[in-house]
């Protein structure tokens, strides 16, 4: 993957930890910091891939964490995207259109192995399943999108329900494609990223078993904070309206 990504991009990092979406996590608080041993996707609200054109459109997207293999894969599925981004002979809306198409086809080429990397971490699928609302993010085992060879990809990656029609959660390679295809060439100063990273839980403890019982400073800092933010716009937009 080094080699790719020294041929065809520039690498760069910005900090996020005073923007709205970002989540905590006791016991990661630098960039020096690493997650070994996770899942694609964990650490959604914490650490997010963009890769974009030189005019800054986003030409994908990946939240969270991701296997090396897995990112060179998508790496290189970003390339055709640019590639199509850079076509003079299509509109912008025939670009977008294709982007559509190629983002929800994506998954069909992805390795068992990849499916079964995309698993969800228990918290996340707990918060998730706690929202008790109509979410992109679970499906039923017996609709269209189900059929053919994703279905035996999902089954050997060992994320099929045990009966059919009990719901269960998309693998994450899976919803990040999904989304992207909503999103075709976005300005990334028009990316919604709080929406793109919206699922699972946004606050956990690295050491439970150390501090069981006690509460996190740093995220009780965190939410305080934004909810006397939040109050203060919501005064605003009375006097304003």
């Amino acid at each position: 993957m080094l080699p790719l990504l020294k041929s065809d991009f520039e690498v760069g990092w910005f900090d996020i930890k005073h923007e709205d979406y970002t989540g905590y996590s006791a016991g990661y608080g630098y960039r020096s910091h690493c997650a070994v041993g996770t899942t694609n996707g964990a650490g959604a609200h914490n650490v997010q891939i963009f890769v974009l054109s030189p005019d800054k459109v986003v030409l994908h997207a990946l939240p969270g964490f991701w296997a090396p293999e897995d990112l060179a894969r998508e790496l290189r599925f970003a390339k055709v995207l640019y590639r199509l981004w850079q076509d003079d002979n299509r509109t912008l809306a025939q670009k977008r259109d294709m982007y559509r198409r190629l983002q929800t086809l994506e998954p069909r080429n992805h390795p068992a192995a990849t499916f079964a990397r995309s698993s969800w971490q228990p918290f996340d699928v707990s918060a998730e399943r706690g929202r008790h609302e109509q979410r992109d993010t679970a499906l039923k085992v017996d609709t269209p999108a189900m059929s053919g060879n994703l279905a035996g990809l999902l089954r050997k990656a060992s994320l099929m329900a045990a009966h059919r029609g009990q719901g269960v959660m998309k693998p994450l390679n899976m919803l990040v494609h999904e989304r992207m295809a909503v999103r075709p060439f976005v300005p990334f100063d028009e990316f919604d990223t709080e929406k793109f990273v919206d699922y699972g839980r946004m606050f956990y403890d690295l050491n439970l078993r150390h501090r069981e019982g006690k509460k996190l400073a740093g995220q009780t800092r965190l939410m305080q904070k934004r909810r006397i933010a939040a109050k203060k716009e919501r005064i605003r937009a009375r006097r304003r309206g």
